[in-house]
């Protein structure tokens, strides 16, 4: 398997969380907001949300090989091959590290856009948004997380080189 076919396969089981995740809890999350408020607001505001996750599912499963290009994933090896049994502790730490960047994208990406939402809906308006005040903890937790898988992302190199000095 070539280092370029497993990146692809990465992203892809990435997109396909993604999707899972689409499903499973954002898209529910959003209609409880529509049964809570119906406002046209907060419906374009689903449906941008639920467009965008579509979209970014759509760019991970068929796009993977643009990803890996911008992102240089595929740069920086010895061999074009992976063989698993020769498998060292670098290479494995580089995985697990451009994975764990991955899931935090993909699990705080929600969360970031709603509390995002939900800051910009109470600024406008002069009333409380649902009677509740924006919970700015949990939306700056979510966007650290951002900032840090995608951090984790574009240096997971460097980063593996750190954890794997001898």
């Amino acid at each position: 398997m070539t280092k370029r076919d497993f990146f692809r396969l990465i992203i892809k089981i990435f997109g396909l969380y993604s999707g899972i995740v689409a499903v499973f809890t954002v898209i529910p999350n959003n209609i409880s907001n529509i049964l809570m408020q119906f406002d046209t607001t907060v419906a374009l505001f689903i449906i941008g949300t639920t467009l965008v996750i579509i979209l970014f599912f759509l760019i991970l499963i068929f796009k993977a090989d643009l990803i890996i290009d911008i992102l240089k994933l595929d740069k920086g090896f010895d061999d074009d091959t992976i063989q698993f049994e020769n498998l060292n502790s670098e290479s494995v730490v580089k995985i697990a590290i451009f994975l764990i960047g991955g899931f935090l994208i993909i699990d705080y990406l929600p969360s970031f856009l709603q509390y995002s939402y939900q800051a910009f809906k109470s600024k406008v308006q002069n009333s409380e948004y649902l009677n509740t005040p924006v919970n700015s903890f949990h939306w700056i937790v979510s966007g650290i997380n951002l900032l840090l898988g995608y951090l984790l992302i574009t240096n997971y190199k460097v980063i593996a080189n750190y954890f794997t000095k001898k």
